[in-house]
């Protein structure tokens, strides 16, 4: 498997220590971004669930993903 290099924003660190983020769903994240490279969007805020957490991301011409922020439970329901 490739392994990417993966950067947080400032607020993504912040918002994940006050909001008790779970970093487990960096790896579903990861994971998700190496099968799916051909086809992810380079440059854009795009929105990966793992049903307990949500994180927002980009990933950048160099293949690198940026953790904009994240949060516990997802757009449509509270926490799971």
């Amino acid at each position: 498997m490739n392994l990417l290099k993966i950067e947080a924003k400032d607020h993504f660190l912040v918002q994940g220590l006050k909001r008790g983020f779970d970093m487990a769903s960096i790896v579903s994240l990861h994971d998700y971004v190496v099968k799916n490279l051909k086809e992810i969007a380079r440059g854009k805020n795009l929105e990966h669930h793992i049903g307990r957490a949500t994180v927002i991301y980009s990933v950048d011409e160099n293949d690198t993903i940026h953790l904009i922020t994240g949060w516990v439970g997802n757009r449509n329901k509270e926490t799971v």
